[in-house]
């Protein structure tokens, strides 16, 4: 799985995950084969639910990207991990802190698909 820009998206791509609205109305299935006309409907859907078209949309790397993939995403998820840690390093002590720290985590985790 890549995760890309709207603006990066190509005719062809494959959807790795639903689309789903700020209405909670999924918009686009996993498993989507992009074309054009899709490609500017999600653009249009992240410039007007969000302001701003910084969404990111998973899609289906192919054979010889996901290594590739897989490799770039450990790396991002480290990196964010790493910078959690940096933000969260003058409240160790704090129980309530640490939990907020954890869910965090998992977030991260969850996003990039792997664990630590």
């Amino acid at each position: 799985m890549k995760k890309v820009t709207p603006e990066n998206l190509k005719a062809g791509d494959t959807l790795a995950k639903d689309i789903i609205s700020n209405k909670g109305i999924t918009v686009l299935k996993k498993g989507t084969v992009l074309t054009a006309k899709f490609i500017e409907s999600i653009k249009k859907i992240n410039v007007d639910s969000t302001g701003a078209a910084d969404n990111y949309i998973s899609i289906e790397g192919t054979d010889d990207t996901k290594a590739e993939d897989d490799t770039e995403n450990k790396e991002k998820m480290k990196n964010e991990l790493l910078l959690l840690e940096k933000r969260f390093q003058y409240s160790r002590d704090d129980k309530f802190m640490k939990e907020i720290k954890e869910i965090i985590k998992n977030v991260i985790t969850k996003n990039y698909g792997g664990s630590i």
